[in-house]
């Protein structure tokens, strides 16, 4: 599945615009749900890093262990770009709720 970037930054600036408010009254009177939203946002992150910084490391030894292709560079950046792509397609399905 390709990521687009733009749809990607829409939906992510989607997810501040709904997070900002949890967040405020997380601090202003702090509840189980808001806690946990702003410890789910901390280690989601940490997550999709880790899961990139895997990601590319497997598109580098495919590139080079087989014979490079033009597609190889758009490949790369599309399996860097998954993991971010599912989790914020996942917070903004879970934010609209």
């Amino acid at each position: 599945m390709k990521h687009s970037a733009f749809d990607m930054s829409v939906s992510a600036a989607e997810i501040i615009a709904r997070r900002i408010p949890i967040m405020w009254w997380g601090m202003v009177s702090p509840t189980a749900s808001s806690q946990a939203e702003m410890t789910k946002m901390v280690v989601e992150k940490q997550m999709a890093f880790a899961e990139t910084c895997l990601a590319m490391q497997q598109e580098m030894f495919l590139m080079m262990t087989l014979p490079w292709s033009p597609a190889a560079p758009e490949r790369m950046m599309q399996a860097v770009l998954a993991p971010a792509a599912r989790r914020v397609k996942a917070n903004v399905r879970r934010l609209r709720r």
